[in-house]
């Protein structure tokens, strides 16, 4: 599989666009949506119930809330994202997660 590092970037920069140009991310939303909470809850693995993160959620929330984009560049986004996140910000989404698993 031959990836180009330049559809990479502009996948980043559109998405990051995308993401500045929609709803805010934080604060965490207050209502945890019924897609979310059936997606966990339908989750099954050899080791039993997986269980979701902070981090993972605000994923999430990102892919629900932009088109579709390479999975590359969600990481790399969330992760710069979720990185400059105040404490209070990132505690948001942690404590939507003690509300799903």
């Amino acid at each position: 599989m031959n990836i180009n590092i330049n559809d990479i970037n502009d996948d980043v920069d559109a998405l990051s666009q995308e993401i500045a140009n929609g709803p805010p991310l934080f604060p965490a939303p207050n209502i945890i949506p019924g897609v979310i909470t059936a997606r966990f809850t339908r989750r099954k693995c050899s080791r039993g119930k997986r269980r979701i993160n902070g981090y993972g959620l605000f994923k999430l929330f990102i892919i629900f809330q932009t088109n579709a984009h390479s999975r590359v560049a969600i990481n790399r986004v969330a992760g710069d994202l979720w990185n400059t996140a105040t404490r209070d910000n990132r505690q948001g989404y942690i404590n939507l997660c003690s509300q799903i698993n």
